[in-house]
């Protein structure tokens, strides 16, 4: 199992400085990768649910600070080097898929192919709003996205004619390094989504679930695919998920995955590569800096990574 750090480029850490010296960190513990969230413009008036959350509630205000993802990973790849630099997850549908696929291509070129595309649907229905994007038409303009970035990635001028987008006679240069193309993750746990990342990724990423409930979408995605005639081996089975390492035990019916001792730390890796995992991406629970990389090195003294 390898590890990935989720960067806070949203809320009060998203400070490029600060940024740099936590991926340099992460990867001198020996992180495999580093993480950045995707949102655009966030609403005063958020009536979204927020789906990661009981309560339904984001935790960012409409002037939290927010770094831009491609951009920052485009800094971020001049300060590290060997670190994968990926998206949890970069929301497709918010930007148009040929300036995707030469913003991608280009940044994987410049950080010597380290570039890993977790791609979503989104799900904040007033972000879509602000940027002119179709909202209820977000799982086929994502599934056509995926076929687009693929095709540029691979091929000269790609005729490609879908429901959404419509393109031809243009070619985009350089590829990727990556060959045939950096893999592209992609997540949910909707029979469409389970679908999608069957079909079309090269891993599926979760968010926050249990090692059983991993099991279930391994288990799922491992039957699509066979039914299809898509192999499993190099495969990823990737999560993103909190982390709180303690001192001492933590008890009581609130624990969630990845809280608590080192000794339960360890107990909840086993289960998740027991699931499938192949690629857990851990969210620091810290208020600041110095806080973030002591559970990085907390974690790192039990997942030695």
């Amino acid at each position: 199992m390898q590890y990935g750090v989720i960067l806070p480029n949203v809320g009060p850490l998203a400070q490029i400085e600060t940024l740099a010296s936590l991926a340099q960190r992460s990867e001198a513990l020996g992180y495999r990768g580093i993480f950045l969230s995707d949102h655009i413009a966030i609403p005063t008036d958020l009536r979204s649910a927020y789906p990661y959350r009981s309560d339904g509630r984001f935790p960012l205000a409409a002037d939290d600070l927010i770094l831009e993802p491609i951009t920052a990973l485009s800094y971020l790849a001049a300060v590290t080097q060997r670190v994968h630099l990926g998206f949890s997850v970069l929301v497709l549908p918010y930007r148009h898929p040929v300036l995707n696929a030469k913003m991608l291509a280009t940044l994987d070129v410049i950080s010597n192919g380290r570039l890993i595309v977790g791609a979503g649907v989104g799900w904040m229905a007033e972000e879509f709003a602000a940027l002119d994007a179709d909202f209820d038409a977000r799982g086929g303009v994502t599934d056509e996205h995926i076929a687009i970035l693929r095709a540029f990635w691979s091929q000269a001028a790609p005729t490609l004619s879908g429901l959404h987008y419509d393109v031809s006679g243009v070619s985009i240069s350089p590829r990727p390094m990556q060959k045939p193309h950096p893999p592209i993750w992609t997540g949910g746990i909707s029979p469409p989504a389970l679908r999608r990342a069957a079909a079309l990724g090269d891993g599926w990423h979760g968010v926050r679930q249990s090692p059983a409930d991993v099991a279930r979408v391994a288990a799922r995605i491992a039957e699509l695919r066979a039914n299809a005639g898509l192999p499993m081996g190099g495969y990823a089975i990737s999560l993103r998920a909190g982390l709180d390492v303690i001192d001492a035990p933590f008890t009581g019916d609130a624990r969630t995955p990845l809280r608590g001792s080192p000794d339960q730390i360890a107990a909840d890796l086993t289960a998740y590569a027991s699931a499938g995992i192949t690629y857990l991406v851990v969210e620091p629970r810290a208020e600041n800096a110095e806080q973030f990389i002591a559970q990085l090195e907390r974690f790192a003294r039990v997942a030695k990574p």
